[in-house]
């Protein structure tokens, strides 16, 4: 007997690709060819702007076939997020709001509200059980490993379960992994692997992923009308399957951290994501950061248009470990990420009728301690105060870009002034790039903070004692390290006060260092300039350019500029910052690491000071 199939058919998430439009017009193609073959039931998932472009492609016949096609119970609509993004990570309103909008459309073009949840990313918890009843869908697509594991067995799992939490039931629904992969890679052993599945009259469920290029779409659906007329494959919908058979049981907890997102199988939890790649957690709890806020200020109708705003910045894209245009580790990608976080943030201070400073010491990245957060109306920052009086996020609120947005392959943040104090040694730029890499001679310890607020604009204060391990001694060093910032202008100043506490003399270099995202996503030859001169640099080795007055990066791609200006003349290390890639070439560039740095011979109770000026603006 000839085993029964119901596949599950998607396209990643639509947010990725360059031309939507050829996308769909040629996924409407095959859609139309798979119902005109009259041999394949089948369920398919579209997100939001898919939909919408779908809706616009001028070929209105196609709409009238898909929904004479969903009324026969040839084609399902699985329903899902408007982004399909991964639900647990975001609070509850944002998550009704992907739902919901997703339906409406549904609803709007075809009629129907959707009984099957979809997500790309395949991730559950259990708090879902209550939202997707509310949202009234009878069952969710979950991974079939998940349910293995809640289970306790490591043989195939198919049919579908129920489960329940807080008193709400969902029926959920496993998507064979390794059938899947069979079927996708012409495997000939596909029959034997869908046997134990399909035992019993039960429809094994086969995801696949319909190709993101325009021109492989329609060889994609050829090739599945081939294959089940060739092996008279028997075919159901999700829901007609789901609807014929019989529970297989109850489970008592489910959780599954989700596929293609970057993380090790052993992952439990979507959530690790936001602890292994800052660069995803820190968007992340910008996002949390203005819907708190708007939350606290908004009401009716504006606060709705501004979640809206929001939603964009949950695609899945943004929250996965993944490369090629699929995650973070594309530059591209974490701009269009925070482009839609500061295109909303920008939104939020006219709504708030926001001028001047605003400060705001809270956990802003829950953590358990706390941080300040300072904006003004030409960028914005996060001062960590308790790591060395760094700066974790750094905003052009006109070009809409975080200039901190370079990506580390060992996991620690891209930072802003990161202070160091190397010894007196030649200093060649391959050792300097790999002392600052490796982090050497920082000056990590806390800091307390004042604020003093005057006329011109606000002070940030930060004070500690620094106890380094300097050319084999300890020294004791008093800073200060002070952020003034003007209520008008699109610049702040950084001001260091050092003050050797210890008997010895402290000779050596003190600098501090930017790992800037800038020009990762395109340059030329005349984007850094040094006194306003184009530096002949190679993005390929680091190089030290010294007594430089100031220090200009412009990236033409985020429309960015960032400028230092330096009292006493500075040495200036430029480098690269490079990141693994699965292209061709080993390394992709992930962004430009500038340090300026002074020689200093700090005797005995004396001190050190320096200044410079940090403008912020758009190209």
């Amino acid at each position: 007997m000839k085993p029964t199939l119901s596949f599950v058919l998607q396209l990643p998430p639509s947010t990725a690709y360059a031309k939507l439009e050829s996308v769909v017009e040629n996924l409407l193609k095959g859609v139309c060819m798979m119902l005109d073959s009259g041999k394949v039931k089948f369920s398919l998932f579209m997100d939001g702007p898919t939909l919408e472009v779908a809706a616009k492609v001028p070929r209105p016949l196609m709409f009238g076939k898909l929904r004479r096609a969903i009324e026969d119970g040839s084609l399902e609509l699985l329903g899902g997020g408007y982004y399909d993004p991964m639900l647990p990570l975001f609070p509850t309103e944002l998550q009704s709001m992907q739902l919901k909008k997703h339906g409406k459309l549904l609803w709007k073009y075809f009629g129907i509200e959707p009984s099957g949840y979809f997500n790309s990313s395949m991730v559950w918890e259990m708090e879902m059980t209550e939202l997707l009843e509310k949202h009234r869908f009878e069952y969710a697509l979950v991974q079939e490993a998940s349910l293995q594991d809640a289970l306790g067995r490591t043989t195939p799992v198919s049919g579908w379960y129920t489960v329940e939490d807080k008193g709400s039931l969902m029926r959920v629904v496993p998507v064979s992994q390794k059938l899947s992969e069979a079927i996708s890679n012409d495997d000939f052993q596909w029959e034997q692997i869908a046997e134990p599945y399909c035992r019993g009259g039960k429809a094994a469920v086969v995801g696949l992923n319909i190709p993101p290029q325009p021109g492989d779409i329609i060889p994609f659906f050829e090739r599945l009308i081939e294959f089940v007329e060739m092996n008279e494959i028997s075919t159901k919908t999700v829901a007609s399957a789901v609807t014929e058979q019989n529970a297989e049981g109850r489970v008592s907890f489910l959780l599954s951290s989700g596929r293609k997102i970057g993380l090790p199988a052993a992952a439990k939890t979507c959530r690790e994501l936001l602890i292994r790649r800052p660069e995803v957690n820190l968007l992340h709890k910008m996002l949390l950061a203005q819907f708190r806020r708007a939350a606290a200020l908004l009401k009716g109708r504006e606060r709705d248009d501004f979640f809206e705003m929001l939603l964009p910045a949950m695609s899945p894209i943004y929250y996965r470990d993944l490369q090629d245009s699929e995650g973070m580790r594309t530059p591209m990608v974490r701009w269009w990420g925070n482009r839609f976080l500061l295109q909303a943030a920008n939104r939020l201070t006219d709504l708030v009728s926001f001028d001047g400073i605003r400060l705001d010491i809270a956990d802003f990245m829950l953590e358990g301690y706390k941080s300040i957060w300072a904006e003004n109306h030409s960028y914005s920052f996060l001062l960590n105060y308790r790591d060395g009086g760094i700066l974790n996020i750094l905003n052009a609120k006109d070009a809409e870009n975080s200039v901190l947005g370079a990506w580390r392959d060992d996991g620690n943040p891209a930072v802003g002034f990161l202070d160091f104090m190397i010894p007196n040694v030649e200093l060649k730029a391959e050792k300097l790039d790999q002392i600052l890499s490796d982090r050497e001679g920082m000056l990590s310890a806390a800091y307390d903070y004042q604020v003093k607020r005057h006329d011109a604009g606000t002070d940030i204060a930060l004070l500690s004692d620094q106890h380094l391990v300097h050319g084999g001694q300890t020294f004791a060093i008093h800073a200060e390290k002070n952020f003034e910032l003007s209520s008008t202008g699109s610049q702040f100043s950084v001001e260091y006060k050092l003050t050797n506490n210890s008997p010895e003399t402290i000779k050596g270099f003190f600098g501090t260092l930017l790992d800037t995202g800038l020009l990762a996503c395109g340059h030329t030859d005349r984007d850094i300039l040094i006194d306003g001169v184009p530096l002949k640099f190679n993005f390929r080795d680091p190089l030290i350019f010294p007594d430089a007055c100031s220090l200009e990066i412009a990236d033409k791609t985020t429309t960015s500029r960032i400028e230092l200006v330096f009292e006493k003349k500075a040495s200036v290390l430029v480098s690269p910052i490079f990141g693994a890639s699965a292209q061709a070439a080993p390394e992709a560039l992930q962004g430009i690491r500038v340090f300026p740095f002074w020689k200093m011979n700090l005797a005995s109770e004396s001190e050190f000071s320096v200044l410079m000026t940090v403008k912020i603006s758009k190209r």
